[in-house]
């Protein structure tokens, strides 16, 4: 896999906690100091089995708000909540038995929950069905679970976006960047403009040709965010592939330093590898190959 694929795959990452919020006002129940009334009336529906009731319950005993963190206790209310049809339950019920939360770890329980989210149309749990699947190296496992992601994305779910970009730029099984672009750009417009979706952008406009695309996207990028020093290599690829050898080189010493000569060097090789398997082979790579990787 791509070293970028982690950069913006940190995106998918989906809380119980985010997943398990129920209605406003109980939600923010702590922050106006009303855990007392918000609490009985939350009770008192959980125990009438209303699922919404039950899985603010779960959410404040995974925060520990209004009610004392206990993650026992959440995945109880959760599971409840679940069992009561909820599709929202279903997907918090998935992931607390794919992290164990609460509960022993169980990938199969794990896997029924997505399947029964996802059937009833949460677009979330389709996602996270499908990186569940995706994990096995099964060739049809791998073709269903795109296949689930897809329909993620058909439901306007951004994540879903950002996942398929990841797939297409060395996460799955195909290479292809001009769609894994198409996928980033649907996340930007979708408001999805993290550091590390700009890093990925840079990285499927390098791999088509578009230097220009590439400067601007890496241009978004802080110089004190940890995303920076793939920002920054990425600015000196462009450079060099744009004919401006020289301007490449002070980059990529710039981004030695950064780095450490060790990963440097490393993520130098895989870049200018993948690059030229591309098709974005240039006559400066060798030159830059001999002054940084002592390549002959």
């Amino acid at each position: 896999m791509n070293p970028r694929l982690g950069l913006f795959c940190a995106l998918l990452t989906l809380s119980v906690a985010g997943a398990a919020a129920a209605s406003e006002p109980w939600r923010t129940a702590h922050l106006r100091g009303e855990c007392d009334s918000a609490l009985s009336e939350a009770r008192a529906a959980a125990e009438k089995g209303e699922p919404e009731a039950m899985l603010q319950m779960s959410d404040w005993h995974f925060f520990g708000t209004c009610l004392t963190k206990d993650d026992a206790e959440s995945a109880r209310w959760a599971l409840l909540a679940a069992e009561a049809g909820l599709p929202r339950a279903q997907v918090v019920a998935g992931q607390i038995y794919a992290s164990g939360l609460g509960v022993q770890t169980d990938p199969a329980a794990a896997r029924r929950w997505y399947e029964k989210a996802a059937g009833a149309g949460d677009a979330e749990g389709m996602l996270l069905l499908a990186k569940l699947i995706g994990a096995q190296a099964d060739p049809l496992a791998q073709e269903l679970a795109l296949a689930w992601a897809r329909r993620a994305a058909d439901a306007n779910y951004p994540p879903a976006y950002v996942h398929l970009a990841g797939q297409y730029s060395g996460g799955g099984r195909q290479t292809d960047y001009a769609e894994a672009a198409r996928w980033l750009d649907k996340a930007i417009v979708a408001g999805y403009r993290d550091n590390s979706v700009w890093v990925a952008w840079s990285w499927a406009c390098l791999n088509l040709g578009r230097y220009d695309e590439v400067l601007r996207a890496v241009q978004q990028v802080p110089k004190d965010a940890p995303e920076f020093k793939a920002a920054q290599i990425n600015h000196a690829h462009a450079l060099l592939l744009n004919g401006q050898v020289g301007n490449a080189r002070e980059v990529y010493a710039a981004n030695m330093t950064l780095r450490g000569a060790d990963e440097f060097r490393r993520i130098l090789r895989e870049d200018l590898a993948e690059l030229r398997r591309s098709g974005r082979d240039h006559p400066g790579m060798a030159r830059i190959e001999k002054l940084f990787l002592n390549k002959p």
